[in-house]
């Protein structure tokens, strides 16, 4: 018997989370090698390198991404979210700061290294495993039950205003931008399943145009400033 459509969904957001979690592996590995090497004035050659503490760091990141890739658990699955675009800065964060450290020689001819090349993956796998998951969640979305309302109700969608706070937020803080388009996302859903008859298609949108925005920055500053 085939899977029905909600549990199809589901597999697809898990797939996401997992596929981040493998990138938290990668950038728990990039401590291993450097980042960057390249002149740092004269003859002297520097090297730009990873903490032990970020491997830590990226190490619980990961196993909790796993964990939630694991289960069936919405919360789980938006906390995975957090993570995976949290992971995804920081190694963003690393490669750009080793690449502009003033350390280096003006000008220097800058060579990427092993934990360099751990990082930029990370980074690209942490976006992909989001978007994938994010996708997943339009599928849920999609899936869900019709919300069934009194006559004459006027409501609004529960999770519309948490979808714009959150992308307000994201704006700063970035980690809360894949889990504003998630719960935007969700709201349209709601809104949609009931006829239009729930309120919140603003807040629901702007969230998820916030998020999108924050997110599409993310891949644009990090691929860039990974190798310029």
């Amino acid at each position: 018997m085939a899977p029905d459509p909600l549990t199809r969904a589901i597999a697809v957001v898990r797939a996401g989370l997992g596929l981040a979690g493998v990138a938290g592996v990668l950038i728990a590995l990039s401590p291993l090698g450097d980042i960057v090497v390249g002149s740092g004035g004269g003859d002297v050659e520097h090297t730009a390198t990873v903490g032990a503490s970020v491997g830590v760091i990226a190490g619980i990141g990961a196993a909790l991404l796993l964990v939630a890739a694991a289960l069936q658990t919405l919360w789980m699955h938006l906390v995975g979210l957090v993570l995976g675009v949290g992971l995804a800065l920081v190694a963003a964060f690393l490669v750009i700061s080793a690449r502009t450290s003033d350390d280096f020689a003006d000008g220097a001819d800058l060579s990427m290294r092993g934990g360099g090349l751990l990082l930029v993956a990370g980074f690209w796998l942490a976006l992909a495993g989001v978007v994938i998951a994010l996708v997943g969640i339009r599928f849920v979305a999609q899936a869900a039950p019709p919300v069934t309302l009194p006559p004459n109700a006027l409501q609004r969608a529960r999770t519309a205003p948490l979808a714009a706070i959150l992308g307000i937020v994201g704006v700063v803080v970035v980690v809360t931008a894949g889990i504003a388009v998630a719960y935007g996302t969700l709201a349209l859903g709601d809104i949609g399943s009931s006829g239009d008859r729930l309120g919140g298609r603003g807040m629901a949108t702007a969230g998820i145009v916030l998020g999108a925005l924050v997110l599409s920055l993310l891949a644009a500053i990090g691929g860039v400033g990974a190798w310029v």
